[in-house]
């Protein structure tokens, strides 16, 4: 029996402090532990290691923790820990994935109740414990109308209308808390046009009468019984009848719900269980699957998931394999490149920083990549490169696996990927060991070898090398690229093949690396700066254009936001993931419609301001606004991001995607006012027509947030380092204001900490508070 151990990581550094720019993709290799040893030689034996990257961050080879059953992967246990930890001695990188899938618990079953008049008062004291709480204050429930499929609306109709009554009489809470949803079941599956457009009839209802919801139940679908329950609707829709009826709804602004809902706080609390095992056992990262979460649960997950695992890096898992589910469409294995776009925001939304994709599923097998060379694929290499480039605009490294093999890996790393899992090039068939005697489908297991694991990591290292030294040494790029594809078409001829490689590329790192010495005294550049760039998603950013109190002096109002509320939002807000904090001081404009302060607020996500008002001191931040403004005229929101040529007004807008950190490099805002010859349609027009030019453009901007009403405009713009020249010129619509780049002063994150407050010019201000940020 092995004994159980808390072991601390190696080290302070992160797996996605790694830096793949300069040390190439990571390379994995999964194992139950067993064969540890073997990947660990193997490691130490390459090219990689001669030129003396022997550190972890520098030589870049994973040991991941993995147990491979007939039914796919599954978690490691104390045996394994306890060997793989062993295998790697500090020397190798260890992760292991924690689960494909999530351990899925359901939350009590909301109150259902026949669609009839008569069921009026029982509902009523459904939601009476809802409505008289202990402490007063109404807790949200939905109840849900039992309509029969075929059967007459008019009775649901009748008790809609009771309910409301009830309602406006108090006796049901306010609609945003005490909804109602309407749920349509049959006793089979619903695979007919009948059923169908029964569906969309109650939708259509639902709509007239303003009930927000129909959720929808039937027999299982085989696609989610053969997996234990699939994403949402998916239980009981197929992909092409979900996505039919989600139009439907959406049209008609009614959600389409299944009858079940997940518990999705106990489904990241047991995804916590499995990582914190890894963390203490000495990991360096946890992977974790989010199936069968919809992508709205998989954020929430995420974002917990990422809270909890603070100093650690704590991965989840895109499946190329599996469809989408979102709130408003479905997408199928072949829209896999839009899916993934859509995941990859959502989790870098949530927090997330490093992230895998695989391709797991054992009912349907498919592999990762679309090549001659393997059947079965699901992204073409272009595809990835696509993903890999948006990811990094995100600010979000992705991990590749999926029965990739030696050609594939050579090419992904040629696209200077940020890592490669490819165990199965790696491995050989071998008898099934004791751990695995009990599974009735497995033939046969596969171990990593010594000469696998070499022969695939050269290849991986030549892609690298071929690509990053195309322009510095065309020749020796293309003796690199020529080598290993001979190596990876012709894996007998390892013997041979390899060490000609191996010396290709020691010579190639050299050149890299800018190494001139001897491999004993290596010159090699740290991995990473010392300076901490903490990128947040764009649209993490709460932009506050605020108006003083009318009772209030100019003076006064200045005086009370340099002494008490700029400092006081970083020495709590910082609390609660505040990430950068640029406010303004306007100046006055005669005749103008301005506000009074603007300000740009980032947060680590935007549920981080979310989860802020649940504390005490977030929600006394919210409530010391009215120290100073006037709430009722101020707006406060997050941006959109600009998809079309006209602007709504007082809507905040982001131009481009990119996660950037506002507390560095160079920010500029410019404040003007509408030009008295443009109407206010014609210089919306004209104001919508520069910034999409200036949004096609890009450089040498990597962000740009900005506010307008019909009288006024309010940009900010940030490069990462400074711009020659003024700010974007706006002369053609608005009359200059104000236009600065930020005076960047330090704020003491100590609330008991003694301090006057920021001084601040009354006649116009911009400072970039610069401040400790908690990680």
């Amino acid at each position: 029996m092995t004994n159980w151990e808390s072991h601390g990581s190696v080290s302070g550094l992160l797996l996605a402090d790694y830096d793949s720019e300069l040390n190439g993709p990571l390379f994995a290799v999964s194992d139950d532990g067993s064969a540890g040893g073997v990947v660990v030689d193997a490691a130490f034996a390459s090219a990689k290691a001669i030129p003396g990257a022997t550190q972890r961050l520098a030589l870049g080879v994973v040991l991941d923790g993995e147990r491979m059953t007939s039914a796919g992967e599954v978690p490691i246990g104390p045996p394994e820990y306890a060997a793989l930890r062993d295998a790697a001695a500090g020397r190798l990188l260890l992760t292991t994935n924690v689960g494909t899938r999530v351990n899925v618990r359901l939350t009590g079953q909301l109150p259902e109740f026949a669609a009839v008049e008569a069921s009026a008062d029982a509902i009523v004291a459904a939601f009476q414990p809802f409505v008289d709480t202990p402490d007063r204050r109404p807790r949200p429930l939905t109840v849900r109308l039992l309509q029969p499929p075929g059967a007459d609306t008019a009775p649901l109709a009748a008790l809609v209308a009771h309910l409301e009554n009830a309602r406006r009489d108090g006796r049901i809470g306010p609609s945003a808390l005490h909804r109602l949803s309407i749920l349509v079941a049959f006793n089979a599956e619903i695979e007919t046009e009948a059923q169908l457009a029964e569906i969309e009839r109650v939708i259509a209802a639902a709509a007239d009468l303003a009930v927000p919801e129909v959720a929808v139940d039937g027999e299982m679908l085989p696609y989610a019984r053969r997996r234990w329950g699939g994403q949402g609707l998916l239980n009981v829709l197929g992909v092409t009848a979900a996505n039919r009826l989600l139009k439907a709804a959406t049209a008609r602004g009614v959600r389409l719900a299944p009858r079940y809902l997940v518990d999705v706080e106990s489904a990241a609390r047991t995804i916590w269980t499995g990582l914190q095992s890894a963390r203490t056992g000495g990991f360096d990262a946890g992977k974790y699957g989010l199936l069968p979460l919809t992508l709205e649960e998989q954020v929430q997950v995420i974002e917990l998931i990422t809270r909890w695992t603070t100093g650690w890096s704590a991965i989840p898992a895109f499946y190329v394999d599996t469809p989408l589910v979102t709130a408003t469409e479905v997408f199928e294995v072949n829209q896999c490149e839009a899916a993934a776009r859509r995941w990859l925001k959502a989790a870098r939304g949530a927090g997330a920083t490093t992230v895998l994709f695989d391709a797991p599923d054992r009912v349907t097998p498919r592999k990762l990549v679309q090549s001659p060379d393997s059947s079965g694929g699901v992204l073409t290499v272009d595809q990835i490169s696509a993903l890999r480039d948006y990811g990094r605009t995100l600010g979000v490294n992705v991990l590749w696996s999926g029965g990739i093999t030696a050609r594939q890996a050579f090419e992904l790393a040629r696209r200077q990927v940020f890592g490669i899992f490819s165990t199965s090039s790696t491995a050989t068939k071998v008898a099934v060991t004791a751990p695995f005697e009990g599974d009735p489908r497995l033939p046969a297991e596969s171990k990593p070898t010594e000469e696998g694991v070499r022969r695939i990591h050269a290849i991986v290292q030549a892609g690298f090398l071929a690509s990053r030294l195309l322009e510095r040494d065309a020749k020796l790029s293309a003796a690199l690229a020529a080598a290993a594809v001979e190596l990876a078409d012709h894996p007998a001829g390892a013997d041979v093949g390899l060490p000609a490689l191996d010396s290709l590329l020691v010579e190639g790192w050299r050149k890299l690396w800018g190494e001139t010495g001897s491999a004993a005294e290596p010159q090699l550049r740290p991995a990473k700066s010392n300076v901490r760039v903490r990128p947040v998603p764009a649209d993490a950013v709460r932009v506050f254009r605020g108006r003083k109190k009318a009772e209030s002096g100019r003076e006064g109002f200045v005086h009370r936001l340099g002494e008490v509320f700029m400092p006081m939002t970083i020495q709590v807000q910082r609390l609660y993931g505040l990430s950068a904090y640029l406010p303004a001081v306007v100046p006055v404009a005669a005749g103008s419609t301005l506000p009074d302060e603007v300000a740009l607020v980032f947060y680590r996500t935007q549920d981080c301001y979310h989860e802020a008002k649940r504390c005490i001191g977030g929600r006394a931040y919210s409530e010391m606004h009215e120290l100073a403004f006037d709430m009722a005229q101020s707006h406060s929101g997050f941006p959109q991001l600009l998809a079309a040529d006209t602007i709504a007004a007082d809507q905040p807008y982001h131009l481009f995607e990119r996660s950037v950190d506002w507390q560095v490099g160079s920010s500029r805002l410019y404040i003007g006012t509408r030009k008295p010859s443009l109407t206010a349609e014609a210089y919306l027009q004209g104001l919508a027509a520069i910034v999409r030019n200036i949004q096609r453009d890009g450089t040498p901007l990597d962000a740009a947030v900005f506010s307008a009403t019909a009288d006024w405009l309010v940009w900010w713009d940030h490069a990462p380092t400074p711009v020659d020249g003024s700010v974007v010129d706006f002369a053609a619509v608005t009359d200059r204001v104000f236009a600065s780049s930020p005076r960047n002063l330090r704020v003491p994150s100590n609330l008991s900490e003694p301090y006057s407050g920021v001084t601040l010019d009354p006649r116009g201000d911009f400072l970039n508070l610069q401040f400790k940020r908690l990680d």
